[in-house]
């Protein structure tokens, strides 16, 4: 089912997914040991010289510590394993599985991956969001700590053709323009016609859904634990057919 060619990129089971390629020693390794990357590209766009290309997919990495520059924007969701962040303004953030972070564009620190680990991922293609703080952000194992009661009342989806899907969520940041966003989204079942305006990362980690491309009637069946990537203008029909919650970035 996990299908990298789709109109809309995906790997069902993105946990426990292996067709991994070699990505090497992590460099601007510290304390001599480097440690060592595998992964896998769910998209990557082109680069231009005003637009740097955004990249998404899977990566793990062994234990190990190196300096780390972030480039620009850049969502994390730790599957397996454990890492530390020490940043040189001092903030520091630990992170398990189920863990979220969205590092600002123009972060430096020091990364230390101290259990084996597996994480989806978005670099975005765009500096720091207006109003991003100069800090990581970090959504510490939402689907355990978040309630109904935690989260924002984003209403029913407005295109609906059958139903009533409502929606409710959590921001990490969201750029003043409203251009980009980032955080933790949840829907109720239905069925409704769905327009993506922006390049979407999503990592669905609860329920079940199926989105049906307009143009060519391709079938994209969502389960726990997929990893997608919607392209802006992606045009199709969502039916979420049990309780949807995704942690997403929107650039």
């Amino acid at each position: 089912m996990t299908n990298l060619q789709s109109s809309a990129p995906h790997i069902h089971d993105a946990s426990h997914y292996n067709d991994l390629a070699d990505w090497g020693p992590q460099p601007d390794a510290l304390d001599g040991t480097a440690s060592h990357s595998h992964g896998r590209l769910l998209h990557k766009s082109v680069a231009t010289d005003k637009m740097p290309a955004i990249e998404t997919g899977l990566w793990t990495c062994t234990p190990g510590r190196w300096q780390l520059a972030v480039p620009r924007d850049e969502l994390l969701w730790v599957m397996v394993g454990q890492v530390e962040y020490e940043g040189t303004a001092g903030d520091k953030i630990t992170m398990a599985a189920n863990d979220a972070v969205l590092f600002p564009a123009g972060w430096r620190g020091v990364a230390r991956v101290v259990e084996p680990l597996r994480v989806s991922y978005i670099l975005s293609a765009t500096q720091k969001m207006a109003g991003t703080p100069d800090r990581p952000q970090l959504l510490r194992n939402p689907l355990a700590t978040l309630l109904a009661k935690d989260l924002k009342n984003w209403g029913v989806i407005p295109t609906m053709l059958e139903g009533e899907s409502t929606t409710a969520g959590l921001l990490l940041n969201r750029a003043g323009d409203g251009s980009a966003e980032c955080g933790f989204w949840t829907c109720t079942p239905g069925f409704w016609h769905c327009h993506v305006t922006r390049d979407e990362y999503c990592h669905f980690l609860v329920g079940d859904a199926t989105y049906t491309n307009d143009a060519t009637g391709e079938v994209i069946e969502i389960k726990p634990d997929t990893l997608a990537f919607f392209p802006k203008d992606w045009r199709g029909t969502c039916r979420v057919h049990r309780l949807v919650k995704k942690i997403y970035l929107i650039v």
